[in-house]
């Protein structure tokens, strides 16, 4: 597993890498941009929109839903963020700046998301693209499953997932 906040220290550089950016396409830095850019690097899970909003609430910051949704859009552009779609009707946003590549495992049930990267699967993965002539640019692993927690709860928990009891909204 990856702890993200021992993962990378990017020293601020992402206010420097985020300044630029806006600076190049002609918009403003202004304080609630630096603000939620602040907030993100802080949270070393992944997040929905609505709990970023949440999370800002909680700590006395004023933010319009239309800010945070535009201010995520433009870390993704200019790649401070990545975005999940896991099937469950929202993305999830991660800070990537600075941080290694890595995979995710997805609990069906509780909506745990886990990171993790194996070496062996990105030489894996190298290898077949390489193999079929194909130049990777990026790539996502998304595993879905039930974590070890919520199986040790509910032993046919698995089982039901399995048979289609509790597709994902994606899946129906």
């Amino acid at each position: 597993m990856i702890d993200k906040a021992q993962d990378a220290d990017t020293g601020g550089a992402e206010e420097a890498v985020f300044e630029s950016f806006l600076k190049d396409r002609g918009l403003k830095y202004t304080k609630a941009r630096k603000t939620l850019l602040r907030k993100v690097f802080l949270m070393h899970d992944h997040f929905t929109a609505e709990q970023l909003l949440d999370r800002l609430k909680d700590d006395g910051i004023a933010a319009s839903k239309a800010t945070v949704y535009r201010t995520l859009s433009v870390l993704l552009e200019c790649s401070l963020l990545d975005a999940h779609d896991f099937g469950e009707g929202a993305l999830y946003y991660e800070h990537t700046f600075g941080h290694q590549h890595h995979d995710h495992l997805f609990c069906l049930h509780c909506k745990r998301i886990m990171e993790f990267r194996d070496d062996e699967i990105e030489e894996h993965q190298e290898r077949v693209t390489a193999d079929l002539g194909f130049e990777m640019l990026s790539h996502s692993l998304k595993i879905y499953g039930i974590c070890k927690d919520c199986g040790a709860k509910d032993s046919a928990l698995t089982e039901r997932y399995a048979t289609g009891a509790y597709l994902r909204r994606s899946e129906r």
